[in-house]
Parts: structure tokens; C-alpha cells; sequence
């Protein structure tokens, strides 16, 4: 969100100073190990995307939602099944923050 003086008043519209385009992905698969979170990754890295950010997993490999915020032109589309080279993962986005605004 931006923020801006309008009259001493703030408004705020749909803004990013995360860079041009970052997307927040979650990656759902039951028991996430370190091993197939690395395939993800380097999977993700491959795709030409940068990994800015991972939060969820859990270093005893019970993690079921992992997210991920990427950063990069390129559009990250979601995988029901078998996403990024792991079996039984699956991918949806849950933020999209882009400067160009369609």
C-alpha cells in the first residue's frame, strides 16, 4: 500500500516498494523435509526467479504450508500437483505486489 498527503490527510492506494514485481507464494505438501525444500528452491531459482524470503518450515520436517516470496519479472504460475520437481506438492499465490498495474 502508498500513502500519500492529500489535504494533511493520508490516502492510500495499491502501491509496492518491494521492487518491480514480488509474489508470495505458499507451497502445501504434508511433512515438507529440508531435501525437498531445496529441490523447490533450486527449482524456483532455475525458473529465474529470486527467493527473497521462506517462512514456515520447521527444522523437524512437519511443515504442511511453506511461503515463499519471490522476486522477478517473470509471472510464477501455480502447480496443483507435483510442483517444482516434489511429488505430491502443490503451489498457490496469495499475493501478487506489481508496479506495473494493468
Amino acid at each position: 500500500m502508498s500513502f500519500g498527503p492529500t489535504s494533511d490527510k493520508p490516502t492510500a492506494d495499491n502501491g509496492n516498494g518491494l521492487g518491480p514485481r514480488t509474489q508470495i507464494i505458499n507451497i502445501a505438501k504434508t511433512n515438507i523435509t529440508r531435501a525437498e525444500l531445496t529441490t523447490m528452491i533450486q527449482s524456483l531459482k532455475t525458473e529465474g526467479h529470486t527467493v527473497a524470503g521462506v517462512d514456515g518450515y520447521t527444522s523437524d520436517d512437519q511443515a504442511d504450508n511453506v511461503q515463499v516470496a519471490l522476486q522477478s519479472t517473470i509471472t510464477y504460475v501455480a502447480d496443483s500437483s507435483n510442483a517444482l520437481g516434489v511429488t505430491g506438492a502443490a503451489t498457490t499465490i496469495l499475493a501478487d505486489f506489481d508496479q506495473d498495474k494493468a
